[in-house]
């Protein structure tokens, strides 16, 4: 865990509280970790892999809040654990790929938490990125057209047409906020003007 979370070798007396209950965790691929029906019972801290959080609309639609991965942890789980009381998980959490993580229990986290400056100063640097990764998501779905965002997806996600995105329409659709209806008619626009190139499940970017 030293080497995915330099802040444990500040830790001093409390990596001794820390080994002793952390808890070793593997998610396989597509499989749910946590939802919104569930209490917080821990949290956790991504070894390896890439955990999707999101949320789900009533009608079953998804919206990809942000993703935690190496060296990352869940910001809403430690929001839900240092407020008053156990709370609900108010997003799902998703495991994208095959996931390793070390879960640590409610009652050793906030001692952990309140007596270490080291792993304050980690939490506190994760929220601050997760925040303004939501901000940023939320800029864009009010002031950007879905085509700008979606052709900004591709760009950024192929590295400028250098590689093909491997990707359904349902996917892209939740890392943008809308429908996977809309997503399939502009892709299929793009192709008719040439700037993509579909197959199943693949996206080639030919002109960014």
């Amino acid at each position: 865990m030293r080497k995915a979370f330099p802040f444990v070798r500040d830790l001093g007396p409390s990596e001794e509280l820390l080994r002793a209950s952390a808890e070793l965790h593997r998610f396989d691929a597509d499989s749910v970790i946590m939802d919104q029906n569930q209490n917080c019972s821990g949290v956790i801290f991504v070894l390896s892999g890439v955990i999707r959080i999101l949320r789900m609309s009533e009608e079953g639609r998804e919206m990809t809040l942000y993703r935690i991965s190496r060296g990352e942890t869940c910001v809403l789980t430690v929001a839900c654990l240092l407020g008053t009381g156990n709370v609900p998980f108010p997003v799902y959490a998703y495991a994208e790929q095959d996931t390793t993580v070390v879960r640590i229990p409610v009652d050793a986290f906030r001692r952990l938490f309140f007596e270490s400056q080291a792993i304050q100063k980690c939490i506190f640097s994760s929220m601050s990125a997760k925040l303004y990764s939501v901000l940023g998501l939320l800029e864009s779905i009010t002031f950007k057209r879905t085509s700008d965002r979606l052709m900004d997806l591709l760009v950024t996600k192929t590295a400028g047409g250098a590689y093909p995105l491997y990707a359904t329409h349902e996917s892209i659709a939740s890392d943008l906020g809308t429908a996977r209806e809309v997503v399939s008619r502009l892709l299929k626009d793009m192709e008719g003007r040439g700037i993509v190139r579909l197959s199943r499940g693949k996206i080639q970017l030919l002109k960014p």
